[in-house]
């Protein structure tokens, strides 16, 4: 008997750090939207976009989660969309796995051709930005050795990645962003030094 009442318990436990893990989130997607806006971020979606389906018991679980913000700026000239500014879209990805069984955030720009685009994405379009950096099959995917994360869009995906052209990122624990400082530099200070892709290569004719 004690060994189903420890496992039931553990559950109870498991939810509760879950949820706390939530509020954490939560908390720190509200201080994010705060301090990006004073260094010139602004959110492209209210919310974060992430991936849940009923169908599949792995994604009952949000585990991934994705903030899109663009930089102050002049209109991309998107008829469809004319608060839609021009230059990069810019993406925190909170992985609470990892890919080493611990929690990670990665800071992203994506270069799009914005004139392609007929809505903004949708809380489901989080494949959108989450594959550029894991299906070999659409994209040449590359990682240098100060840890930077490139990826080109093959040729023939591009019209499926709505005109994206090219992604950079870098990854480092999510527990080291943990108050309005560290959100400050180790997540936009970060952001701001990745490599402007305005020059970005031609799609990937592979």
């Amino acid at each position: 008997m004690s060994t189903i009442h420890d496992a039931g318990r553990n559950i109870s436990l498991s939810v509760k750090v879950l949820r706390e893990t939530y509020k954490n989130l939560s908390l720190l997607f509200n201080e994010m939207d705060a301090i990006g806006q004073e260094q010139g971020f602004i959110p492209l979606l209210p919310k974060f976009l992430r991936w849940k389906s009923d169908n599949y018991e792995d994604a009952w679980l949000l585990r991934n989660m994705i903030k899109l913000y663009q930089m102050e700026g002049e209109s991309a000239g998107n008829d469809n969309l004319p608060d839609l500014k021009d230059g990069d879209i810019f993406a925190v990805e909170i992985d609470l796995e990892g890919e080493e069984e611990y929690p990670e955030m990665t800071v992203s720009r994506f270069r799009f051709d914005l004139t392609k685009w007929n809505r903004l994405p949708s809380i489901a379009d989080h494949w959108l930005f989450w594959e550029p950096y894991r299906y070999d099959n659409h994209f040449v995917i590359e990682q240098d050795a100060d840890g930077l994360w490139r990826s080109r869009t093959k040729e023939k995906s591009v019209p499926r990645y709505w005109g994206l052209k090219e992604a950079v990122g870098v990854t480092f624990p999510l527990t080291s962003v943990y108050n309005a400082d560290t959100i400050r530099t180790e997540l936009f200070g970060s952001m701001l030094r990745l490599p402007d892709l305005r020059s970005f290569n031609e799609p990937d004719h592979r």
